[in-house]
């Protein structure tokens, strides 16, 4: 599974205390969401995640943008999902066990990240390849197709929305914009024995379901939407240029400096 959204994020508890110059521009708790909402942290370090599209080649973005600002490089552990084979073989029986073991993988991954962008692990920030976002896009697209049921998705919802409210929201978030076809086609070049069935049609619904997500943060309708930029990245062509990935991290970097 390869969809993208970056994300730039700073911790809330004792590694703040930690590093005295980061400090939290402004906490709101809305008592009728029953969240609290936090703005972004006025630090130069930061955190990127993403938003990327099924085989949109966010482990190389993340990679070569890390490189360049002196970001951890944090990435989805695919390895290490011991439900992957099994979800591609079925999903009505293992899309919710998958989904929730993730749900954890992430929020673990998100929490390193904030840590990363206090600067005391000798790194300005983190680049996240998968935010604990992204992932909600599976599951609820998974919820429409049946393979979640209703009371599986309510719990997956409570457990979602507790981690959210743990965690500061994303500074930027990067949508690698790739068409489905470009994804299947660089899909099936990569060969992965458990994506050997999966469909274009299934590639074609989690754009949608990534656009629907852009869409709410741009609009505001998420918790955390207000407190960060999104930046939209066309990523249909296969080969950039060292020049041209110094371009693409400059573009990171001033979309972050310009939010602290």
């Amino acid at each position: 599974m390869d969809v993208s959204v970056h994300n730039l994020f700073v911790p809330l508890a004792s590694p703040v205390s930690m590093n005295p110059s980061i400090k939290i521009v402004s906490i709101v708790e809305s008592v009728k969401d029953n969240y609290y909402d936090f703005h972004v942290p006025g630090t130069n370090s930061y955190w990127v995640g993403g938003v990327w599209h099924h085989n949109s080649g966010k482990t190389t973005f993340s990679r070569e943008v890390a490189k360049r600002l002196n970001l951890r490089c944090i990435e989805e552990p695919v390895e290490s999902n011991p439900y992957l084979e099994m979800f591609y073989k079925d999903p009505k029986r293992f899309a919710f066990g998958m989904q929730i073991f993730l749900l954890h993988k992430r929020y673990a991954m998100q929490q390193l990240a904030s840590f990363e962008a206090t600067g005391v692990g000798g790194y300005d920030g983190a680049v996240l390849d998968r935010s604990l976002s992204g992932d909600r896009v599976f599951a609820k697209m998974h919820m429409n197709a049946h393979n979640i049921e209703e009371i599986d998705w309510r719990t997956y919802e409570m457990a979602y929305n507790i981690m959210c409210r743990s965690l500061l929201p994303p500074t930027l978030l990067i949508f690698l914009d790739v068409q489905p076809e470009t994804a299947f086609a660089r899909m099936k070049k990569r060969n992965r024995g458990a994506e050997a069935g999966v469909p274009l049609d299934y590639l074609i619904q989690l754009r949608k379901g990534y656009q629907d997500l852009i869409n709410e943060a741009e609009r505001g309708l998420l918790p955390w939407a207000h407190a960060i930029r999104v930046c939209r990245i066309p990523w249909d062509p296969d080969t950039i240029n060292p020049e041209q990935w110094d371009a693409v991290a400059s573009t990171v970097k001033d979309a972050c400096r310009s939010l602290s």
